[in-house]
């Protein structure tokens, strides 16, 4: 029971993220007064944020006379200072322009509308602005480098011919690779007529994309780079062909970008040009954000412009992004919880099995302190053998040489025998112990058991004895 709320906490705090990340970057807030959305987030020089924003008065018309003090932003809920602020169509603009050039676009006049459109777009870059072309059909292929110069651009776009299948996701993910590291607002713009061959269509697999959409989503998404789609011609109505809309929203939104849907070629111009003016009219908003930690976390963002809100956010990308799926911010929770729940179940198996704890325990044995003997001490030392007087029988104390009643002499006391070191008595060398001859001069020696005082051996090398 104790452990239940932390339960509950870990899956309250799950779920919390769950629906966080299922929650749109991007949102718009409207009124009467126009509307204001959030265009792009630059992290790149992260804690250092940019904001492009675009401002529409009532008419949907954009607005340039706004100043920084129009301007708030609001980050988690700490309000924040403006470091940089550049004005209605100040920003630097980099354009990767993404065209569908499968087979299916030498229909209706479609790559026709195509290349004026692009040309139109092209027409209309001030100066700092640059632009890149790059191609798809079964092959994604860059057929125009970052360049400011329109003429290089005019050119190539001219080269396009239409051919081979649709491979639309590789598209998305050479423009994302391209425009990675352009300075300022970087716009991703694709178009395409039809489906991906890599989805169950008419076409070929083989002519279609390596990878899936739900790749190229991600791949925009982890770089920050929104996706504006414009889909050309019929829509496919759930068929094979045509196109499919649903696949088109889709990206747009999981990159927080905005997807346009033209019915005929000859309107690309227009819509080109349109949407050229639109961002060229944004407002480039930088702050430090307040919270400048490398956590990968997620960091909510309010803008508000002449009173008119709009919703953005972005992820700190320096630890592993989990918010463009819910489904691997899933998979990265399970092993959080499972850590959490993991204590409890061991602890639970541990009581539900002490019989077997019992049984694998090592039988114990009975340390017995080690006994210490000690030796009995007489409370008295040995009595000693009375010694008595020869002549009168008196009683001596030990070791007397004369008796103290008659003052006899007494006889000495016998000493044990021993056996002393002896020296040779031709030489004068010591013996060894035991030894009948000398080691030295080779004489003869005798040892002899003595009592005290008594010599201790005799020399017989030259026939004398001592005795």
């Amino acid at each position: 029971m104790r452990r239940l709320p932390l339960i509950i906490v870990a899956l309250f705090l799950a779920l919390m993220l769950g629906l966080a990340l299922l929650l749109p970057t991007n949102r718009l807030d409207s009124g009467d007064g126009g509307q204001v959305r959030v265009t792009q987030v630059d992290t790149s020089a992260y804690p250092q944020v940019s904001i492009f924003t675009s401002v529409d008065d009532p008419a949907g018309a954009p607005r340039a006379d706004l100043s920084q003090s129009d301007f708030q932003i609001i980050e988690d809920g700490s309000s924040v200072d403006l470091t940089g602020f550049v004005g209605a169509g100040g920003s630097a603009i980099s354009t990767a322009l993404v065209i569908d050039r499968s087979g299916s676009m030498e229909d209706a006049g479609k790559i026709e509308g195509a290349r004026a459109a692009a040309d139109a777009f092209v027409q209309l870059l001030r100066p700092g602005d640059h632009a890149a072309l790059i191609s798809f059909n079964n092959s994604v292929r860059t057929v125009a480098p970052f360049t400011d110069d329109q003429s290089a651009l005019h050119y190539a776009i001219d080269r396009l011919n239409p051919a081979d299948g649709t491979a639309l996701y590789d598209g998305i993910v050479a423009g994302v690779d391209l425009l990675r590291g352009q300075p300022g607002r970087r716009v991703l713009l694709v178009l395409t007529d039809g489906q991906d061959c890599r989805e169950p269509n008419s076409c070929p697999v083989d002519a279609g994309s390596s990878h899936s959409m739900r790749e190229a989503i991600d791949y925009a998404s982890a770089a920050g780079q929104p996706v504006y789609v414009v889909g050309l011609g019929e829509r496919s109505g759930g068929g094979d062909s045509g196109v499919d809309e649903r696949v088109l929203r889709q990206i747009a939104t999981g990159t927080d970008g905005t997807y346009y849907y033209s019915p005929d070629a000859a309107d690309l111009a227009d819509l080109y040009t349109s949407l050229a003016g639109s961002i060229q009219g944004e407002y480039q908003l930088t702050y430090a954000s307040p919270r400048p930690f490398y956590d990968g976390t997620r960091r909510d963002i309010q803008v508000t412009a002449a009173g008119i809100s709009a919703g953005a956010g972005y992820t700190e990308r320096h630890l592993i992004n989990v918010t463009s799926s819910p489904l691997v911010g899933a998979a990265l929770l399970l092993p959080l919880l499972g850590l959490l729940l993991l204590p409890g179940f061991l602890s639970a198996r541990r009581r539900d099995a002490p019989s077997l704890a019992a049984e694998s325990a090592p039988p114990q044995v009975a340390v017995v302190p080690p006994v210490i003997v000690v030796a009995p001490v007489p409370d008295r030392a040995p009595a000693v053998a009375s010694q008595r007087c020869v002549s009168c029988d008196a009683q001596l104390r030990p070791g007397a040489r004369f008796c103290g009643r008659c003052g006899a002499t007494q006889p000495a006391p016998a000493t044990a025998s021993h056996e002393r070191r002896t020296f040779c008595d031709m030489c004068g060398r010591p013996l060894l112990p035991g030894a009948t001859f000398c080691a030295e001069c080779g004489a003869e020696v005798v040892a002899r058991i003595t009592n005290a005082g008594e010599r201790e051996g005799a020399r017989t090398g030259n026939g004398v004895s001592d005795e």
